[in-house]
């Protein structure tokens, strides 16, 4: 793994539910280590299906450059969920979902059954689909932090050694945690 890895991560912008809007942005910043290179942006469906392609369609505009794709979780746009095997099959990169903190998997089905109560079951499966949650120490500004990860196309030991070279004071991958703030005033 080369000292600067060229990461793209992606998260998605504030929406809200009660708008008549039913889309939302997707944005991607590109990172050399933790310099950031360029931003990217699309639009997705709020609790839609599709932000798994125009995921990879954001991956897709520099493809040529990115390494590794890093997610801020595996859900966008509310309900909208990322196939992880689908993106690594298709762009042959490794992907990684980021979670600040362990997810209450009977919280998430119990949201599915009221606000999807005729097609929960196919999210669900997709959510386990993306394979098992792993945890891992990240050092930040203030000490040690866990933080929680689905990965396809790459080594747990791999994902640790990533961190050490992409995050400088947050758990988070420093691509992941400025599309984050992008997405949060937008």
């Amino acid at each position: 793994m080369k000292d600067h890895p060229i990461t793209i991560g992606i998260d998605d912008a504030t929406f809200d539910l009660k708008s008549s809007s039913k889309k939302t942005q997707l944005i991607g910043v590109i990172c050399q280590g933790v310099r950031v290179v360029s931003v990217k942006k699309t639009e997705i469906e709020i609790d839609g299906l599709d932000a798994t392609e125009k995921l990879i369609d954001l991956v897709r505009q520099s493809e040529e450059h990115v390494q590794f794709i890093l997610t801020h979780t595996i859900t966008f746009g509310g309900f909208n969920l990322i196939n992880l095997s689908r993106v690594y099959n298709e762009l042959e990169k490794p992907i990684i979902a980021f979670n600040e903190s362990e997810v209450d998997i009977e919280a998430v089905v119990k949201a599915l059954k009221k606000n999807f109560p005729k097609s929960y079951d196919k999210k669900i499966q997709q959510i386990i689909g993306s394979g098992n949650l792993y945890k891992t120490d990240v050092k930040t500004a203030g000490g040690i932090s866990n933080i929680y990860f689905q990965a396809k196309g790459i080594e747990i030991n791999e994902v640790e050694i990533l961190l050490k070279k992409v995050c400088i004071d947050s758990k988070l991958p420093e691509c992941v945690r400025i599309a984050h703030l992008i997405g949060r005033i937008m």
